[in-house]
């Protein structure tokens, strides 16, 4: 898994994450990646430091694979 290469281009959107320990403010984890890679790191993140973030699928992607039968 790779991520793409910031170049600091206009058109990029960059999103920069930071997670602090609450009592000490120590940095725990620093990420720094384009609007496309960022799903990637949230998953990332919800594995290393138990958020319990979950992931629903859309109910229209379940229909997707019986769209044929309408």
């Amino acid at each position: 898994m790779g991520f793409k290469k910031i170049r600091g281009n206009e058109g990029e959107i960059i999103i920069e994450t930071k997670v602090v320990e609450g009592i000490t403010n120590r940095v725990l984890s620093r990420w720094k990646v384009l609007k496309e890679d960022f799903p990637s790191v949230v998953r990332i993140l919800n594995e290393k430091f138990n958020l319990g973030i979950i992931k629903r699928k859309r109910k229209e992607d379940k229909d997707k694979d019986l769209a044929w039968t309408r």
